[in-house]
């Protein structure tokens, strides 16, 4: 492959909100906000509804061969649930993996180039909650 420029962390995560976005789109979600400007420390990256539900999603996204992590620790991850139940809507988490579609090796996979076709894995949301107390 040849030199071309390279996507930041900031281009890879608002890649995975708008992979997530589009999504929960075609799931029939309607979209109160999307933001692919958010840096890692906003939450919740996108706020939705469908069908009476008020919903906050978290997202992560990296680059072949992993998969986004929620990797703040437990303190982050209950305030979140918190910031949620608190506004009356249910949190979720998103984990995307992209892989550059021109690459051979693993090594061109996991290459982030601007421009360029990616493979997308996104399996769904996995809801956030706080065990019972």
């Amino acid at each position: 492959m040849e030199k071309r420029e390279l996507m930041t962390k900031a281009d890879i995560h608002a890649f995975g909100i708008e992979i997530v976005y589009k999504q929960l789109e075609k799931d029939g979600w309607m979209l109160d906000s999307a933001d692919v400007e958010a840096d890692l420390a906003s939450a919740p990256q996108i706020i939705a509804r469908k069908d009476g539900e008020f919903a906050f999603f978290i997202v992560r996204t990296d680059i072949h061969p992993g998969r986004g992590r929620f990797e703040e620790g437990i303190e982050a991850f209950e305030g979140l649930v918190r910031h949620a139940k608190d506004h009356g809507a249910t949190c979720y988490f998103a984990s995307v993996g992209i892989a550059n579609s021109e690459g051979e090796s693993d090594e061109e996979m996991a290459t982030p180039v601007k421009g360029v076709a990616y493979h997308v894995q996104f399996d769904g949301l996995i809801k956030m909650e706080l065990p019972p107390s």
